[in-house]
């Protein structure tokens, strides 16, 4: 069962699941799809709870830092804390976090991310690829493990790469422990 839910800030969606909890943080628009799906569907079959933040973000001149911060800690409260983080694009605003996290086309060069990514003590599954003018494909590397698509741009949108994503949120899922 899927409910959308009000958390203040935004809307959020909850994936109804016994299993652990996963908090999704999409990017600036559309809910982050296709690209959130694909993180959210292996742990969905497994049985995961997912809260899907639903946001859109219009005002350029936001702090950034602080509007990420504000929904995902309603989302965090909504759900009662949660097991993994799941964040695309705008979603990497949320680094100072320090859950395990999927990074879906992470913003490695922007405005302190990458000090924020290296003070974290969590696991961070990185997944990018070489035509998103923010990847930084070496410092993924670095600060996590790494699925690297060839070809793949910023919206990650590409069905064909669904699979790969879905086998790399499900290895290090299940390497967290937990599921």
């Amino acid at each position: 069962m899927i409910e959308r839910v009000e958390l203040g800030p935004c809307a959020a969606y909850d994936y109804e699941g016994d299993g652990p909890t996963a908090v999704a943080l999409p990017g600036r628009m559309l809910g982050g799809m296709p690209a959130v799906y694909y993180a959210m569907e292996p742990l969905l079959a497994e049985g995961w709870r997912v809260v899907l933040v639903w946001w859109e973000l219009l005002d350029l001149s936001a702090d950034m830092w602080e509007w990420v911060r504000e929904r995902a800690d309603a989302a965090l409260d909504y759900a009662g804390g949660a097991d993994l983080l799941i964040a695309k694009s705008l979603g990497t605003y949320a680094a100072p976090i320090d859950l395990p996290a999927v990074w879906l086309t992470p913003l490695l060069g922007n405005d302190g991310i990458p000090d924020a990514m290296r003070k974290r003590a969590a696991k961070s599954l990185f997944v990018g690829g070489p035509n998103d003018f923010a990847w930084d494909g070496e410092l993924a590397r670095e600060l996590g493990e790494t699925l690297e698509i060839d070809d793949a741009d910023h919206g990650l949108a590409r069905t064909s790469d669904a699979p790969r994503i879905a086998a790399a949120v499900t290895a290090f899922s299940a390497g967290l422990g937990r599921a």
